[in-house]
């Protein structure tokens, strides 16, 4: 038996099987309905009304016609951009024209359009990958991928690049594109299916790869040059050669450590004479994922927070009232409830005017539990080992680096004392610290315009050691030791009391 069922506010409609499921029926309309936890149920952010009652997408069953509303998320995706000018040792582009840059990060993407011959940027912008449909993370994607999703995926990352493009309020063509990405996400691009880079040894099926505009699904000049920035191994990926050259670490005399903060949380450690990189999956927690009240960096959703004495503190993107809270906003809550008392070192609530039924409340139903904050608690602790083990790998400590570098979106946002207090970044002199922002998308732009940054990837990637941590007793150790909110004196933070 055969359903119908109507999307709206889309309009779009589709026919469906009796007893299929509503996501698999909406992915194949194409009408997107987030599935951060991969369709097991957990998460509840895939509700959508089905005849006025509110269901879980990922857990109805079609059984007649039906009109499912689909509320609308994710729009006006607040995201950083590469926090420099573009600084060009030459303008050497690689071709005439208009060229794209793009970055495709799990969960979004981000592009720039610049001029090739004057090396000016004429447009950017950013929105969500619509990969997220079937998972917020890359493993989940990867899942997806080995059952015979490849192509679907490619379709989904063409689509958001290709909506991106077309709102560009100018005509012309695209003759160059340079794409950075995970290693997985430059995988689907490329329709190759990613499931082996989970096996042993964990390398990228193809580390780089060119195709012609026609080849590669964009909308773009047929013959344009479509390059993938060098992947290093299978979950350390063109995003972080694109994050290193960008800083200059390739070029620095001091010992320099670059975190990626991100779905992954990649590590790189090195200066002119030695480079070795790391990934610690990090998961979803500080991009809305997996948190009742967690959401991307958009309008309505709360970027920073203080508790001072019983009051909560709070700013939202866009002004209004708020939505729930982005990962800077995440970050500022942990630092806050830990300073001030609230939690104790393993993430427990203690009792207190604002905890109700389990949850500390921000503000209306907005607000985080015990489980969740121990959620944040492992996601910062692989991010904070994967450093460490870098650092002790080469015999350092912390205090010997010359330059920490925060890269990611996210990163762009953290308040450096809040993740230092959290145990998330080295406690270092905050002066150490450069926010680098989108790099990725970054080190895309410069490498379309620049014959001696390309040059620099091409001399630094073969350099690149990755240290599986897989299998290193040292992180081993680390992670387990940093599955705890630190000691800390709360006079770090003295805008926080509860």
């Amino acid at each position: 038996m055969v359903h119908k069922v109507v999307f709206l506010p889309s309009g779009k409609e589709a026919d469906a099987r009796d007893g299929q499921i509503l996501s698999d029926v909406a992915r194949a309309a194409g009408v997107r309905i987030p599935l951060p936890c991969g369709g097991a149920g957990r998460c509840g952010r895939c509700k959508v009304s089905v005849n006025g009652t509110e269901v879980l997408a990922c857990k109805h069953e079609v059984r007649g016609d039906i009109t499912v509303t689909v509320p609308v998320r994710d729009r006006d995706v607040v995201a950083a951009s590469d926090r420099r000018p573009l600084e060009l040792d030459d303008l050497t582009p690689v071709s005439d024209g208009l060229a794209l840059a793009v970055d495709i990060g799990t969960t979004t993407i981000a592009l720039s359009i610049l001029d090739s011959g004057s090396g000016t940027e004429l447009y950017s912008a950013t929105d969500v990958n619509g990969q997220r449909a079937v998972g917020d993370d890359v493993l989940s994607r990867i899942q997806y991928a080995s059952e015979g999703g490849t192509d679907d995926m490619r379709g989904m990352v063409l689509r958001s690049i290709n909506a991106l493009v077309s709102n560009a309020p100018f005509d012309g063509v695209i003759e160059s594109v340079y794409i950075a990405g995970n290693t997985t996400m430059e995988h689907l691009f490329l329709g190759i299916d990613p499931t082996l880079i989970r096996e042993p040894p964990y390398m990228p099926v193809v580390e780089r790869k060119e195709v012609t505009g026609k080849q590669s699904g964009l909308d773009v000049a047929d013959d344009a040059r479509v390059l993938t920035m060098p992947c290093v191994a299978a979950y350390v990926g063109g995003d972080i050669t694109a994050d290193i050259v960008y800083a200059g670490m390739d070029r620095a005399e001091g010992m320099c450590l670059l975190i990626d903060v991100g779905t992954n949380g990649e590590v790189a450690l090195g200066n002119r004479d030695l480079m070795v990189v790391c990934s610690s999956s990090a998961g979803p927690a500080f991009e809305g994922g997996n948190l009742k009240s967690g959401m991307i960096a958009r309008k309505g959703a709360i970027d920073s927070i203080r508790i001072v004495k019983d009051t909560v503190r709070y700013t939202v993107i866009g002004g209004g009232e708020p939505e729930g809270i982005c990962g800077s906003g995440i970050v500022d809550l942990i630092a806050a409830l830990f300073s001030s008392g609230a939690v104790d070192r393993r993430g427990n609530l203690r009792p207190g005017p604002n905890v109700k039924d389990g949850r500390f409340i921000v503000c209306g139903d907005i607000g985080i539990s015990d489980a969740e904050i121990k959620d944040v608690i492992m996601t910062k602790a692989a991010i904070y080992s994967a450093a460490r083990t870098l650092v002790r790998s080469m015999g350092l400590q912390f205090s010997d680096l010359d330059k920490v570098y925060i890269a990611g979106g996210f990163g762009n946002y953290i308040d450096m004392r809040s993740a230092i207090i959290m145990g998330m970044f080295p406690d270092v002199d905050e002066s150490k610290y450069v926010y680098l922002g989108n790099s990725s998308l970054g080190g895309a732009k410069h490498a379309l315009l620049s014959q001696t940054f390309r040059d620099r990837i091409e001399e630094v990637f073969p350099r690149m050691t990755y240290i599986d941590l897989g299998s290193d007793p040292v992180f081993y150790d680390e992670y387990t030791a940093a599955q705890f909110l630190p000691n800390t004196d709360a006079s770090q933070f003295p805008s926080v009391r509860y």
